[in-house]
């Protein structure tokens, strides 16, 4: 399958695993209140701990591990039980671990329990077997349905404040039965299993801990700081600054579901040294991810006045100024995403990669420590925003041998369409009143101002884009 279309198929699986539970947002966060989504995201985020212990951090080493042998078909057996028998057997342990003490926690152990579906979810994902084979169509489609009916038991079960118990079990459940349902596309042969005793587990431990401890680094500045706000802070505070991530990590699946799909492909085609080939992949993708985050970011923070109260409500007014600093993460996350996941991890720079997540990670709880008990849920905006850069200029600086600076000159037309852009998206914004229309006038105006920029520029990358949207029409 190319490139081009496993992109899509994999941009649909990323963001149908976050848009689609945003579209009710606007219905959930009136429901159940800032209380309740607080909650949601206390018990969520150190639910999260169980499942990265459990899992051990294994997708991105069975992703790589799949995609350097996938044309073996007995040896591609054989892997793929050997990883997933750690898997299962480390999310079962971790299972049994977290139902003995948050699942006993007084204050929310009913919600500990049904979060804990997510924990079995990991047990019995193989997601990273259909990323390995590059075959992302099954995973796509399994993830797209999953969130469908999610969203609708979500309209027809969570009624008042206290539903909050219904809304998780809904999440997590249809989560733990879409990741049973992917079994069924994996291959009768496959899952004939003769010789189990030959399985060689062992093999696997060392590399998988090897990228655990940046695993166990990246939850630090994804999870620990929610746990911090809710320390220092409360629920509600918690809640906000979930609130405000949840939209910048779905604009971020956009630009980093290109990472997950040039991972296989720049694994497959190092190990075959093929080494120009790899400079000039990374290249493409250091200018789409350009072209990609920076109007994100820009719109984002050029509409978040607008959008804050209409898809949250007004309980939620604390969250407009998190807004105008957090969509900066999609630019240095997406760039840094070039050089960690895409090049790092692809050609087995698993130190490296290790050595600039562990350093964001303490700048991140430094940063923590330092401004969440003085700036609340902002304070833990600026430390991950800067958790982000450290490891993104870290990132690039090992992987400065294959960066060529003429990479930066292709991408000007992006900064200066993107500034242009945010200006006028801002001034619409200082003499309309907040409504549906008028934000979705921003978006517009804002889109056509970047494109028009870009054509009157004469970027490169959009003309090739739009020369090959014709051929494919014209073909048909």
């Amino acid at each position: 399958m190319s490139v081009k279309k496993n992109y899509l198929y994999n941009l649909l699986y990323q963001m149908t695993s976050v848009l689609l539970p945003v579209l009710t947002i606007p219905y959930v966060s009136r429901v159940l209140s800032a209380d309740g989504i607080g909650i949601n995201t206390v018990t969520y985020a150190n639910t999260q701990y169980f499942i990265l212990l459990g899992s051990l951090g294994i997708s991105i080493y069975a992703t790589k591990k799949i995609a350097t042998i996938r044309e073996k078909k007995d040896k591609l057996k054989k892997t793929f039980w050997e990883i997933f028998s750690i898997q299962f057997t480390g999310c079962i342990l971790a299972y049994m671990v977290f139902a003995l003490t948050l699942g006993q926690s007084h204050k929310y152990g009913v919600f500990y329990m049904l979060q804990g579906f997510y924990i079995l979810a990991a047990a019995v994902d193989i997601s990273w077997y259909f990323l390995g084979i590059e075959n992302f169509k099954n995973a796509s489609l399994r993830s797209f349905f999953a969130k469908i009916i999610s969203v609708i038991l979500i309209f027809i079960f969570v009624k008042t404040r206290d539903d909050l118990w219904k809304y998780i079990l809904i999440n997590a459940g249809t989560m733990f039965v879409g990741q049973l349902i992917m079994w069924f596309y994996v291959g009768k042969d496959m899952l004939k299993v003769k010789e189990i005793g030959k399985l060689k587990i062992a093999m696997h431990i060392m590399p998988i801990l090897a990228l655990f401890v940046p695993q166990i680094a990246t939850q630090v500045y994804t999870v620990l700081d929610k746990t911090m706000i809710d320390l220092f802070k409360g629920a509600v505070e918690a809640g906000y600054y979930d609130q405000s991530q949840k939209i910048v990590r779905i604009l971020l699946s956009v630009v980093t579901s290109l990472g997950i799909v040039m991972l296989p492909r720049i694994a497959n085609l190092f190990s075959k040294d093929d080494l120009n080939e790899v400079k000039k992949s990374l290249r493409k993708a250091f200018v789409v991810i350009s072209f990609l985050s920076i109007p994100i970011t820009f719109g984002l923070i050029g509409i978040s006045d607008k959008f804050v109260p209409i898809l949250f409500g007004n309980e939620f007014l604390s969250v407009i100024p998190l807004t105008k600093i957090s969509p900066v993460l999609v630019i240095i996350i997406g760039l840094g995403n070039v050089f960690g996941t895409q090049y790092l991890l692809a050609i087995g720079k698993n130190k490296e990669y290790t050595a600039s997540v562990c350093i964001g990670a303490l700048v991140n709880f430094c940063f923590n420590l330092l401004l969440i008990p003085r700036f609340a849920a902002m304070g833990a905006v600026i430390a991950t925003v800067s958790a982000e850069l450290s490891i993104a200029l870290i990132q690039f600086w090992f992987a400065r041998v294959v960066f060529d600076f003429t990479w930066i000159k292709e991408t000007y037309k992006y900064w200066v369409s993107g500034i242009l852009m945010l200006a006028i998206v801002r001034l619409i914004g200082n003499v309309t009143p907040i409504s549906i229309l008028f934000l979705v006038l921003q978006i517009a105006i804002g889109s056509l101002v970047y494109f028009i920029s870009l054509i009157i520029l004469r970027d490169k990358f959009l003309f090739e884009a739009i020369e090959n949207v014709i051929d494919r029409i014209r073909k048909r």
